[in-house]
């Protein structure tokens, strides 16, 4: 089976970060830990591109069980290999942006270090008990339509962290 060759693994990590509200703006950052096998870079050197998301909730802690959340937003970010010029690009596919690299390794290091900047409503901006959720995953609906198929099953193809929280100062 030819798409087995292709099952990617991938450790995905968020090691540390932050987020704070300054005239109206939110101001998050994070550090990611993103490591791919070596099935997952042949599979980039291949002609597969492997689209990595980080998702930002703004949430509202509250006493009972439950957060109110005010902003989601998806940011991501394609990991490609162009045969031709021998190089790696990440794309900021929000920004519409590409950064090209030598190595696998540098466009990984590119990627680890994440900070967004959003616009919020004065309301959102004066709340109390604000914290932001983030994590990392490959995007599997971004994946060629027969490993699309194949990520439903297989978990590899499904990689993300776990969900972590910080404060807003």
């Amino acid at each position: 089976m030819l798409l087995a060759s292709t099952i990617t693994t991938a450790d995905f990590k968020i090691v540390g970060g932050g987020a704070r509200i300054t005239n109206q703006h939110l101001n998050s950052y994070a550090q990611l830990d993103l490591s791919l096998d070596p099935q997952s870079a042949t599979a980039i050197v291949n002609g597969i591109p492997i689209t990595i998301c980080v998702d930002l909730e703004l949430v509202q802690n509250k006493l009972w069980l439950w957060s109110t959340t005010f902003l989601e937003r998806r940011y991501p970010m394609k990991l490609s290999y162009h045969p031709l010029s021998r190089r790696f690009t990440v794309t900021d596919q929000r920004k519409k942006s590409t950064a090209v690299f030598h190595t696998l390794g540098e466009a990984l290091r590119q990627l680890d270090r994440f900070s967004v900047i959003e616009a919020l409503p004065a309301a959102i901006a004066k709340k109390k008990r604000l914290a932001v959720r983030m994590r990392a995953r490959i995007d599997s609906e971004s994946l060629p339509t027969p490993l699309r198929l194949m990520s439903n099953l297989l978990p590899p193809w499904n990689q993300q962290s776990q969900w972590h929280e910080w404060l807003v100062q």
